[in-house]
């Protein structure tokens, strides 16, 4: 079972614990459906709510900056994949380059920093995605 499931499993047995509590320490002459409130929600009302508003515009400009970041790593992965890949990049161009040739020369020189470069790369892209995967997260609204 993960964190989230034992969290789920604990609060739904405490709800149901406080429920049987409450029951517990009704009158023998009292319902607990007495206790239950029906709102009646007036949905125009709602929708020109200022903080409804509000809390829609922000969660489009929170859709906007998800779309833009995704688009970053699939740019980043594109040209990681350019940079590095196992087919049809540079470093394989070079890897399969004739002797005494350019590509050669820069094969014995360049090789190490392409390495390294898309080594930062790879880095930065799964940080990214480390960002992407909290776009969710209550806690990093308005941050």
């Amino acid at each position: 079972m993960t964190k989230f499931e034992n969290r789920f499993f604990k609060t739904l047995k405490e709800a149901t614990e406080d429920e049987k509590a409450f029951d517990a320490e009704l009158d023998d002459d009292t319902a607990a459906e007495d206790f239950d409130t029906d709102l009646e929600v007036d949905e125009v009302a709602v929708e020109e709510d200022p903080a409804v508003q509000a809390a829609k515009a922000q969660s489009a400009a929170a859709e906007q900056m998800r779309t833009e970041l995704t688009g970053w790593i699939s740019e980043m992965d594109k040209f990681l994949n350019y940079l590095n890949g196992e087919q049809d990049s540079i470093q394989t161009a070079l890897a399969q380059s004739e002797s005494d040739t350019i590509f050669d020369r820069m094969k014995q020189s360049e090789q190490r920093k392409i390495a390294r470069v898309a080594t930062e790369l790879a880095s930065l892209a799964e940080s990214f995605r480390g960002y992407l995967a909290q776009t969710e997260n209550p806690s990093f609204r308005h941050v």
